[in-house]
């Protein structure tokens, strides 16, 4: 089956709320080296998190015993003023395990033609 969803309630930036949320905790003496750490750690779940459209690909075939049950999804999503677009490795309770590839794009009409282009549309 292949369908494609869209999100609107993930179409909003989450970086600024990312900024005050470690503004918060942390303070604000090295507030932006404090912000890259947490994105190097976790870039893959905020672009998850930011997605609005997703195109479902197919089981995923991985080499392991534990990749049964996972599943391909294609997203268009926006983190930090980029537009992604990204191929997941997620399980049947949408919760990310692996972003295999992503690609980021300057405008929204880049990264939606991209998105059709690799969904065959």
């Amino acid at each position: 089956m292949s369908f494609i969803a869209a999100h609107p309630q993930a179409a909003i930036d989450r970086f600024d709320a990312l900024v005050d949320d470690v503004r918060t905790e942390f303070g604000s003496d090295g507030l932006m080296a404090n912000v890259e750490r947490f994105i190097s750690a976790e870039r893959p779940e905020f672009i998850w998190d930011g997605r609005f459209q997703e195109h479902y690909l197919g089981e995923w075939m991985g080499d392991d015993d534990g990749a049964q049950g996972l599943h391909c999804i294609l997203i268009l999503s926006h983190f930090r003023s980029e537009f992604i677009v990204a191929s997941c490795v997620v399980d049947g309770d949408e919760r990310l395990h692996s972003m295999t590839r992503q690609r980021a794009y300057a405008t929204r009409d880049a990264a939606e033609k991209a998105f059709q282009s690799a969904i065959g549309r």
